[in-house]
């Protein structure tokens, strides 16, 4: 009889190891509907990356859509109730196509630890997604980088709510030329554009960046950001793992860490993940939470 790891394909092996590694850590597979109610969405849009869903009408005549994410469904269905819950999970999602104009029916993998989350859950999960990327036997770079470093520079130099926006805009694009000029449009003096220029462009291995990051910290809270990166990192591989501040995340949604995932060949990264205590919050549930999704299509090429 044949071994059943022989009849595997390769991606379905890699699938095998990782929930081996998730379910090592005490992580419980969570399977959730392939739709929620149209209204859910509607009410947690701001949550969502883009507003246009796929929806029906029910036997019922409720109006439902399918699911264009996993995180809230799981926050709103396998809330905590004050403990800690740890969930993975193997599903698809319904989105616009990053390359092309149509839907597309797109296979993710992922994990949440929700609910009293501490140093230690950040620091496990960080090492899941830094473990993950090391199980492909692929090339990799785990990049992080924390909301709060970023958002703590602009409130010590009162940048304006109104515009903001434009000024994450550039850092994300990697615009040194739009900043200055978005800066200057928010009313920075030539020194305080000069700081968030310098501060949000930083980029490279972690011990560097990070004492860099330390050196430039104008407020507890740029403080704080760089000492809870410095710890979840504590004792990885300091060539693969990099620090770069124009990650992009929308403040509404995370509350701190995030992380991308890079496996060398792919232009588009395979792992996305953070800290989302604020949305919490926003869905009335206790607790924080941290976690992160492997876009299985891109990691595996289809």
């Amino acid at each position: 009889m044949k071994n059943l790891l022989d009849i595997l394909s390769p991606d379905e092996l890699t699938v095998l190891k990782l929930r081996g590694l998730f379910e090592e850590k005490g992580y419980r597979r969570y399977h959730s509907g392939r739709f929620e109610e149209y209204r859910f969405y509607l009410e947690n849009q701001r949550f969502l990356s883009c507003d246009m869903l796929i929806s029906f009408n029910d036997l019922d005549g409720r109006l439902m859509a399918l699911k264009p994410d996993v995180t809230l469904s799981i926050v709103k269905n396998a809330a905590s109730g004050g403990g800690l819950k740890k969930l993975y999970y193997i599903e698809n999602v319904y989105r616009p196509s990053p390359t092309n104009r149509n839907f597309a029916e797109i296979s993710q993998m992922g994990l949440e630890c929700l609910g009293r989350v501490g140093k230690q859950e950040i620091s496990e999960v960080l090492r899941l997604a830094y473990g993950s990327l090391k199980l492909t036997e692929v090339p990799f770079r785990l990049v992080i980088s924390h909301v709060g470093y970023v958002a703590g520079l602009m409130r010590n130099l009162r940048v304006p709510l109104q515009r903001r926006a434009a000024i994450y805009e550039c850092i994300a694009s990697k615009n040194p030329h739009g900043l200055r000029l978005a800066a200057s449009e928010a009313g920075l003096s030539q020194n305080g554009a000069e700081l968030l220029e310098r501060a949000s462009m930083l980029s490279g291995s972690a011990s560097g960046v990070l004492k860099e990051a330390a050196a430039l910290a104008r407020n507890t809270e740029m403080e704080r950001a760089v000492n809870q990166m410095a710890q979840a990192i504590d004792g990885l591989d300091d060539e693969r793992v990099l620090v770069d501040f124009s990650i992009r995340g929308d403040e509404d949604y995370y509350s701190g860490l995030m992380f991308a995932g890079y496996l060398e060949g792919k232009s588009r990264m395979v792992l996305f993940g953070g800290q989302y205590d604020n949305m919490m919050k926003k869905m009335n549930q206790e607790g924080g939470a941290i976690g992160f999704a492997i876009y299985l299509d891109e990691l595996f090429g289809r």
